[in-house]
C-alpha cells in the first residue's frame, strides 16, 4: 500500500486548516460567557476594575475577589440578575487581559 503525494498533500491541507481554526478560537470566550457579558456590558466589568486599582494593599487574588463581590452587588441592584461567580471570575480576567495588551 503506498501513499501518494496528493494524498499527503490533502492530509498536510487538512490539518493546517484544523491547526488554523483552533488557533482563531484562541481566546475567545465560550457561549455562556460572551451572553452575559453582552448582558452585563464591559464597561462596568472595567470600571469594578479601576475601583479595585485603589486598594493598593490588597494582593491580586483579593482585588478580584472584591471585583466579583462589587460586580454581583451591582448586577443584583441594577439587572436583577444573579451571575455565577466562576462566570464572574472568567469575565474579569478575560476584561483585565484585554486591558493588559
Amino acid at each position: 500500500m503506498q501513499i501518494t503525494a496528493t494524498e499527503w498533500l490533502s492530509f498536510a491541507v487538512a490539518v493546517i486548516g484544523l491547526l488554523f481554526g483552533w488557533l482563531s478560537r484562541w481566546g475567545r470566550l465560550p457561549k455562556t460567557a460572551r451572553e452575559w457579558l453582552k448582558k452585563i456590558g464591559e464597561d462596568r466589568i472595567l470600571s469594578a476594575i479601576e475601583q479595585a486599582q485603589e486598594f493598593k494593599d490588597l494582593t491580586a487574588a483579593e482585588k478580584r475577589a472584591k471585583v466579583v463581590e462589587a460586580l454581583q452587588r451591582t448586577i443584583e441592584q441594577e439587572l436583577g440578575l444573579t451571575v455565577p461567580t466562576s462566570i464572574l471570575n472568567l469575565l474579569v480576567e478575560f476584561v483585565y487581559q484585554k486591558i493588559k495588551r
